[in-house]
């Protein structure tokens, strides 16, 4: 196979013709086997570096039948909390040497369809799912059904799929109350999780809402039409118009509540002697923003692991494919200075 300036590339016969060890012996110094002195451990990966060898993967993995790659789907690429669970996911792969493929949904099933076809057939190992629609998952049972590890990384509505994710309806139902507590009656929520049928933090507000003797109108859902702090401004605008408005904003992700913060700062409205704003991830700007939000973690680290370990005994046991279960992380509120 020639390299990209046109050169043939070294093979593996290569290495061994200039080191005069066998082929045999030159593939096992290169995989550190201990089988190798360790003099000829050293010497044959100089001579491989020099004539720029690259083992082929392709062909071992198809051997063995494995890449030691997992797919990753995400909803939103630009989401900021979405990125910092893949980067701990990427970290928590590596270290158990595993690589990573990435792909986007943009929360569309018809784009979460292609993306799994692709790693099908790039012969991933196992798929991590970011789902673009929690109540449209029949064409995801059908690739578990057939045997294919695979994790989705949130809260489902129903059962039947492995499942490692932060418990939303917990953290839905922790901000409400926490709002609740300091007083408010009526409470705006930014609920940017409509678009993927994601109700379960909207479902947890009401029943803080219920349990306070609340009316189910006291919750005042509008629909941002995005996830982005543009979005947040202009569905704050909205709220306010709300008669009466209302005095306290639970908004589903930071980005909206900091689009929230932007809008409460241009039109003079004191932030949180006059409106209280609460979000959801808490995301690294959160806590220095020049209000600092309180918000809902968004355990990263915990998903990461979590689901790095649940996809890889699933890997590594095939009769662990057809069982499935439900981890949820419990949300810690953060306090800050925004409610």
């Amino acid at each position: 196979m020639p390299t990209g300036d046109g050169r043939k590339r070294a093979r593996l016969a290569d290495v061994a013709q200039a080191t005069g060890f066998s082929i045999n012996t030159v593939s096992l110094a290169l995989r550190g086997s201990p089988r190798i002195p360790e003099a000829t451990r050293t010497l044959i990966p100089r001579a491989a570096q020099r004539l720029d060898y690259l083992p082929n993967h392709i062909a071992r993995s198809l051997a063995n039948r494995a890449t030691r790659t997992i797919g990753l789907i995400m909803t939103d690429i630009m989401n900021p909390t979405l990125t910092l669970a893949a980067r701990a996911i990427e970290r928590e792969l590596s270290a158990a040497g595993y690589g990573m493929m990435f792909a986007a949904s943009d929360s569309k099933v018809a784009n979460e369809k292609k993306a799994l076809a692709l790693f099908q057939s790039c012969q991933v190992d196992g798929i991590l799912i970011y789902p673009a629609d929690h109540r449209d998952l029949d064409h995801v049972r059908a690739i578990g059904a057939a045997g294919y590890p695979l994790l989705m990384l949130a809260q489902l509505p129903e059962e039947g799929l492995e499942v490692v994710a932060v418990d939303d309806r917990a953290g839905g139902y922790k901000a409400a109350r926490y709002l609740i507590a300091k007083g408010h009656r009526r409470i705006a929520m930014l609920d940017g999780g409509r678009v993927l049928h994601n109700r379960e933090k909207v479902e947890g507000a009401r029943r803080a809402m219920q349990e306070a003797g609340l009316a189910s109108e006291a919750l005042i859902a509008i629909d941002p039409c995005g996830h982005g702090p543009a979005n947040g401004f202009a569905a704050m605008g909205e709220a306010v118009r709300r008669q009466p408005p209302p005095l306290a904003v639970f908004a589903s992700t930071d980005s909206l509540a900091l689009g929230a913060l932007s809008w409460c700062r241009d039109h003079g409205v004191a932030v949180p002697d006059q409106v209280a704003i609460v979000g959801f991830d808490n995301t690294d700007v959160a806590a220095f923003c020049e209000i600092p939000l309180t918000t809902i973690n968004y355990a990263a680290d915990e998903v990461s692991r979590l689901s790095v370990e649940r996809i890889l005994a699933k890997i590594a046991d095939p009769d662990a494919r057809a069982r499935t279960a439900t981890r949820l992380i419990e949300p810690e509120l953060i306090i800050r200075k925004s409610a």
